[in-house]
């Protein structure tokens, strides 16, 4: 078992006797296998080394990538906007590090209106293309001073980490007296796969760099573990309808962009409400401060 599941297990999330096999194997990988504890439902890799040392530093970056011979991408731009939205008041007039900020989406977004904005990135190229657009950015944690800033965000980078505690506990220090850390994760019930048993979402969505995927209780178990007191860990409906509705009828991804007239605010708002209601969201966004902070 991996070091991974063992940090799990050791904060009461996971337990080894509980793991069954979910998935036989990721989609970019047939060595890895997706387990799922019976109990929490979280979900986790059966291995995780594949990750350690510099993995991430030295990978080459790339637009798109094929998934069992289709071509997909992510949906940065439209993620950042939607950010935006959704966080920019806990970012606007403070000092803001974007942790694992990929290529400067949230900082091309955000920056101007932060006191100070800093990226943090460990991959080689992606770090050069933000430095290219004119964003501070480090490679690692110790390139950063305690106590320097008032809101750190996670995009969708806890889930890629082979050790979190660890790196949730650096994190900690980096927060000035009363900063916040915001989360964002995939959530391990997601609707496509837990309530609608899409085979083919199944198929494409578990990946070898996604070593975890939480329930609200495994992302606040994690948080308090690693020093955070968390205010707050809520359901995201990070896709709306019309994309569910083409993995269901067409077996694939891009439904947001080939069914765009599909997608309305208030029907995807409720779609999101409702999914919401029965804990089946795709995303999970968790508040925290370090412990005693509030």
């Amino acid at each position: 078992m991996s070091k991974l599941i063992s940090q799990l297990e050791d904060i009461g999330v996971v337990r080894r006797d509980r793991l069954e096999v979910y998935y036989p194997q990721v989609r970019d990988r047939d060595d890895i296998a997706v387990l799922r504890d019976t109990l929490t439902e979280v979900i986790v890799l059966s291995r995780s080394d594949h990750v350690l040392d510099h993995y991430y530093q030295e990978r080459r970056e790339r637009d798109n990538f094929l998934v069992r011979g289709t071509e997909v991408s992510s949906p940065r731009l439209e993620d950042s906007r939607r950010r935006r939205l959704d966080f920019g008041h806990y970012i606007r007039n403070r000092h803001w590090l974007d942790f694992g900020c990929g290529r400067g989406g949230m900082l091309d977004e955000m920056a101007a209106e932060a006191a100070s904005a800093t990226g943090l990135e460990p991959n080689v190229d992606r770090a050069a293309l933000v430095a290219a657009r004119g964003h501070p950015v480090v490679r690692c944690l110790d390139e950063l001073q305690d106590h320097s800033f008032d809101i750190i965000t996670m995009f969708h980078v806890l889930e890629h980490l082979p050790e979190p505690v660890e790196t949730l506990s650096r994190v900690r220090r980096l927060l000035k007296p009363g900063g916040r850390l915001l989360v964002e994760v995939p959530h391990a019930r997601d609707a496509l796969f837990t309530l609608y048993e899409c085979e083919a979402f199944r198929r494409f969505t578990f990946w070898s760099e996604h070593l975890v995927l939480h329930t609200r209780l495994s992302l606040r178990a994690l948080l308090t573990c690693s020093g955070f007191s968390v205010a707050d860990v809520a359901g995201y409906q990070r896709y709306p309808l019309a994309n569910h509705l083409h993995w269901l009828a067409r077996q694939g991804p891009g439904g947001q962009e080939i069914w765009r007239f599909l997608s309305a605010h208030g029907l995807d708002s409720e779609y999101q409400s409702a999914l919401s209601s029965v804990d089946r969201t795709d995303t999970l966004v968790a508040i925290a401060s370090p412990e005693g902070q509030g």
